[in-house]
C-alpha cells in the first residue's frame, strides 16, 4: 500500500522514485510523451497556472515538447523563473508515468536539491498549482534579495578532499554544499571565489565543472530567502504523503506537516547529503532507485552510493511510453 511508511528491513523490496533538481531540464525532453494525458495535464497546468500569476516569458509545454527550445545555460541567463518550472514540470510529468506504469509499485519519493519541490507533488503533499505558485514566490524573493553572482561547482573531489582544499585556499565562502557520492562534492559560493577554486581543482589534474544554477542553494547567502520563503510556506495547507517522502538533506522520511514544509525550504541553505540519506533507505527496505528525470543524474549517484543496489531512468530522452514499459520491466524483474 501507498501509506507512506517504509518497509521494515529484511521485508517485501520497495522501490523508490528519486526527483532530481536543476538538471532535470533540457530543451525538448518530453518531446515523445507530450501527448500522454498525465504529461499534457501537467504541463497545461503549469502554463495555465504560470500565466494567471503573470509569467514566465516562454510557455513550459513549449520548452519541454520543443527540442530547438533555449540550452539550459541560456535559458536560466534570460528567464530563470522559465527554467524552475520547466524543470519542476518535467520532473513531475515524468513522475506520473512512472508511477503509472510501474508493477510492483513504487512505495517511497526521494527529493534531491530543488527537486524536493517535485518530490512533494508526486507524493501529493501538495498539487501542482501550489508547487508553481511556491516556484513563483520563491522567484519573487530571490529577485528582490539582490544577491551577489554566485553559483554551484561539481568536483570528483571526497568531502574530506574538498574541506581540506577549501581550508588551505582560505575562501571562507565557498562551501560544501552536496555530498553526491564517494567521488562527487559540490561546493557553492560566490562567482569569483568558485572561479580560484576551480581552478585549483584543475590544477590537480582533478575535474571541476560549474553547474547550470541560477544562484549557490544550499548556502547560508540564502539565509534571509530562506527566512521568508518559509514564512509563506506557513500558510500553505499540506495534505498527508501517499507516499513516504525522503530528503537529500535528512536520513529519515518526513511525516509531519511542519517537518514537510521544512522540506519544500531546504535547497536554499541545507547542505546535502545523499549518501547517508540512501544508506538510511536500504536499511528500510528499499531495493529499487528509478530515476524521474530525462536524464540518469540521481540514478548515477545511487549507483556510486550503493553498490549492487537496483537502479534505472527509464525516462532519460529520448524515451516514449513503450520505451518506459520496457525499462520499467527490466528494473523492476
Amino acid at each position: 500500500m501507498r501509506d507512506g511508511r517504509p518497509a521494515p528491513a529484511g521485508g517485501t523490496p520497495r522501490t523508490v522514485l528519486m526527483c532530481p533538481g536543476q538538471g532535470a531540464y533540457l530543451p525538448g525532453a518530453l518531446r515523445h510523451l507530450g501527448e500522454v494525458p498525465s504529461v499534457a495535464r501537467v504541463l497545461r497546468t503549469v502554463d495555465t497556472h504560470s500565466t494567471a500569476l503573470g509569467g514566465p516569458r516562454a510557455s513550459v509545454a513549449g520548452l519541454l515538447t520543443d527540442p530547438a527550445a533555449p540550452e539550459p545555460g541560456r535559458l536560466v541567463r534570460t528567464d530563470p523563473l522559465g527554467f524552475d518550472l520547466a524543470t519542476y514540470a518535467a520532473v513531475v510529468a515524468c513522475a506520473t508515468v512512472l508511477l503509472d506504469l510501474a508493477v510492483p509499485p513504487v512505495h517511497a519519493v526521494l527529493g534531491h536539491s530543488v527537486g524536493d519541490l517535485a518530490a512533494l507533488t508526486v507524493a501529493g503533499v501538495i498539487t501542482p498549482e501550489q508547487g508553481v505558485r511556491l516556484l513563483h514566490d520563491r522567484d519573487r524573493l530571490l529577485r528582490e534579495a539582490a544577491l551577489p553572482a554566485a553559483g554551484l561547482l561539481a568536483t570528483d573531489l571526497t568531502a574530506e578532499q574538498a574541506a581540506d582544499l577549501l581550508s588551505a585556499a582560505d575562501l571562507p565562502q565557498v562551501l560544501i554544499a552536496a555530498r553526491n557520492a564517494p567521488g562527487q562534492t559540490v561546493l557553492a559560493g560566490p562567482d569569483d571565489q568558485l572561479a580560484a577554486v576551480r581552478h585549483t581543482v584543475l590544477a590537480l589534474g582533478r575535474r571541476a565543472t560549474p553547474l547550470t544554477s541560477r544562484t549557490a542553494y544550499h548556502h547560508p547567502l540564502l539565509t534571509e530567502v530562506h527566512r521568508a520563503f518559509r514564512r509563506l510556506l506557513r500558510a500553505q495547507p499540506v495534505a498527508p504523503p501517499t507516499l513516504a517522502v525522503y530528503t537529500a538533506t535528512t536520513a529519515g522520511p518526513a511525516r509531519a506537516p511542519a517537518h514537510l514544509r521544512t522540506v519544500a525550504a531546504a535547497h536554499l541553505t541545507e547542505p546535502l547529503a545523499l549518501p547517508r540519506t540512501l544508506h538510511a533507505m536500504r536499511r528500510a527496505g528499499f531495493t529499487t532507485y528509478l530515476d524521474s528525470g530525462p536524464r540518469a543524474l540521481l540514478s548515477s549517484l545511487a549507483r556510486a552510493a550503493l553498490p549492487g543496489c537496483a537502479t534505472a531512468a527509464p525516462s532519460r530522452t529520448p524515451a516514449g511510453l513503450d520505451r518506459i514499459r520496457r525499462r520499467l520491466a527490466t528494473a523492476l524483474s
